[in-house]
């Protein structure tokens, strides 16, 4: 195997060894549990808004999609006979692969996030939004400042 095919063999591998991304449940873990090394969960980063968040998620969609399609393009490569094909699926995989790792790396340096590691999403706060009329939206806002008026004279 060519180096690029051994870094994403490595890539693939440690991916897919690493468990699922953001709040899918690890597997199982079936060592000796005096084997196993305690872990610790550290923040990395806050997301601040919904915005924010959805840019996030759109973020991890995208790398995860690319890290995917090299994947794929690394096992049509292994499969395929025609040199020509393979010249060309080559030339696919290193264009991909060039971009994931300039996401991933601007992925890290934006939230502190890359692909070799796993992670678990907090929901911290978290807004319940319904549809309503006007009028029953400023109902709503009376109702709430009412309330707080009324907990602020009980202190």
């Amino acid at each position: 195997m060519k180096r690029n095919s051994l870094i994403l063999v490595a890539l693939g591998a440690s991916l897919l060894a690493g468990g699922y991304l953001l709040g899918q449940a690890p597997a199982k873990n079936t060592a000796p549990a005096a084997a196993a090394k305690p872990t610790k969960l550290v923040r990395v980063a806050t997301l601040n808004g919904i915005q924010a968040n959805r840019e996030f998620q759109a973020n991890v969609q995208l790398v995860q999609a690319q890290r995917q399609a090299v994947l794929e393009i690394n096992a049509a490569l292994d499969k395929e006979k025609d040199e020509k094909k393979k010249k060309e699926l080559k030339a696919q995989q290193e264009t991909i692969l060039k971009k994931l790792n300039e996401n991933n790396a601007a992925m890290q340096k934006a939230y502190g996030f890359t692909l070799t590691r796993n992670y678990t999403l907090e929901i911290e706060t978290a807004h319940i939004l319904m549809e309503v009329t006007e009028e029953e939206a400023a109902k709503l806002e009376k109702a709430e400042k009412d309330a707080a008026a009324a907990a602020a004279k009980k202190k």
